[in-house]
């Protein structure tokens, strides 16, 4: 007879989890009862594309209070059509060379191994464009948790 393996569930909001017949309770923060969290704007279409994630559309933002100019998800070398294709998702107008910009989330991206994939990706667009664009940038969603995080490092990026 096979053992039973162990249910790991979660209850809505609740504190307490539970893993087969033992109990967990989250432990509470300390000083307070409740946490305000902060209102993250609703995520919109941006150019009439919905994006993928917040951290896209927070990105969209930075660009519009940078008054930087943009197309989001640029199709380039045949896009996701044309074998060895890709899609940048924000190819901004930066001077005097537009600059690639890729919002990277750390576990496809990185953690889960696919590390060469993404520099793989960016030294094929490099080699591509040659010296007709700006270095291409990899923003990951580890150190953008907030929209003014993502302000900050847009701006860094850019150097604007």
């Amino acid at each position: 007879m096979k053992p039973k393996s162990e249910v790991y569930q979660i209850k809505g909001r609740s504190t307490v989890r539970t893993a087969g017949n033992k109990v967990y309770v989250r432990p509470k923060p300390m000083g307070s009862t409740h946490i305000a969290k902060e209102k993250f704007p609703e995520k919109k279409p941006i150019q009439g594309i919905m994006p993928d994630s917040k951290e896209e559309y927070w990105c969209a933002l930075a660009l519009y209070r940078l008054k930087l100019d943009f197309t989001f998800q640029k199709h380039v070398m045949g896009g996701r059509s044309g074998r060895g294709g890709q899609v940048v998702d924000f190819w901004v107008k930066t001077a005097p060379l537009p600059t690639p910009v890729y919002i990277q989330g750390d576990y496809w991206h990185y953690a889960a191994g696919r590390s060469y994939d993404s520099k793989l990706k960016i030294a094929k667009l490099k080699s591509y464009y040659g010296s007709s664009i700006a270095e291409p940038v990899e923003i990951l969603t580890s150190t953008t948790p907030t929209p003014d995080a993502m302000y900050r490092v847009v701006k860094r990026e850019l150097r604007q």
